[in-house]
Parts: structure tokens; sequence; C-alpha cells
């Protein structure tokens, strides 16, 4: 089990530690490259794009709120 210790700590130091030959900025590259799907949305396809735009111009003509509020009679 030591082994397997000292044998983690020394990858460790070698892939993060100050003799490193990796710089901190390709790091940080890998971190952005792996969790960009979660950072940056993906755009809408166009027909999400006109189902939404086509939702909105109804509910503005036909006076669909969808905020919850009360019509007025």
């Amino acid at each position: 089990m030591e082994q397997y210790l000292d044998t983690a700590s020394a990858v460790t130091d070698a892939l993060f530690g100050p003799e490193s030959g990796i710089p901190w900025w390709a790091w940080l590259v890998v971190i952005v490259a792996v969790f960009w799907k979660v950072a940056v949305r993906e755009p809408k396809n166009a027909r999400e794009a006109a189902g939404e735009r086509d939702s909105v111009m109804l509910g503005a003509m036909f006076g669909d709120d969808k905020k919850g509020k009360k019509k007025k009679k």
C-alpha cells in the first residue's frame, strides 16, 4: 500500500509540481476543454428558434400571459 501511495505522489509531483515540464496554462486549456459543453450554451436550431418565436408572437396576439398574471374582465 505504501508503494502505491509513493508512486501516486511521484506521478502527481511530476505532472503538477514546480519541476513539471507542462506549464500551468496548458492545464487550464485542458480544464476549459473538458467543461466546454457545460460552460457554453449551444445555439438553438432553426426549428426550436421558430417555435419559440411563434409561441411568443401568438401569446402577444391573444394576450396569453405566461407570468401568472390574472386577466381583467
